[in-house]
């Protein structure tokens, strides 16, 4: 993998994460969390969004080799 097409990878992963994340936290608060909490909540989905994109990202390329 090239280092621009890697990051243009990262650059789509991290738009897709915050969009999950947005998404999170907005739940949170529409359910009735502080926004304190729904932050964190947000905050979680982003992070497990990333991980799991960046991580299927390594699988389907072999980066890892």
């Amino acid at each position: 993998m090239t280092p621009s097409t890697r990051a243009l990878w990262l650059a789509i992963t991290t738009l897709v994460a915050i969009l999950v994340g947005s998404a999170g936290g907005l739940l949170g608060w529409t359910s009735g969390l502080n926004p304190a909490a729904a932050i964190l909540t947000g905050a979680g989905s982003f992070t497990g969004a990333m991980w799991l994109m960046l991580s299927v990202i390594r699988f389907a390329t072999n980066a890892g080799e």
